[in-house]
């Protein structure tokens, strides 16, 4: 598994962590000042990425993400995942980039793929 696959896998597992672990998992892939955007947010900072988490897993419960593919260049990536439900049935897709600071998620955005 390369450390890209990796870093994304330990970030999608963030969405689902318990919230007592959320903070502490997140600081683990992203830095401090993390920029994140998707259609319905913009956030600047890992506690406020955090507490978007909650939102999520809170409005979604039981639910996490699978990271399919990520591609990489130039302290750059781009994945692809798909959002599974509780039963673990595809929910939902998208896209995210990323920006990488060293070993670390600096911006992410995400975009959403509509379910046909």
């Amino acid at each position: 598994m390369s450390d890209e696959l990796r870093l994304w896998e330990n970030y999608s597992a963030c969405w689902s962590a318990e919230p007592t672990a959320r903070l502490g998992a997140l600081a683990a892939v992203a830095i401090e000042q993390i920029a994140y955007r998707d259609p319905g947010i913009e956030v600047g900072s890992r506690t406020e990425l955090a507490t978007y988490m909650q939102g999520f897993a809170d409005a979604f419960p039981g639910h996490r993400f699978r990271i399919d593919e990520v591609l990489t260049h130039h302290d750059r990536s781009l994945a692809w995942w798909t959002q599974l439900g509780a039963s673990g049935d595809a929910a939902a897709s998208g896209v995210s980039t990323a920006r990488h600071d060293g070993d670390r998620l600096a911006d992410v955005t995400g975009f959403f793929v509509p379910v046909a």
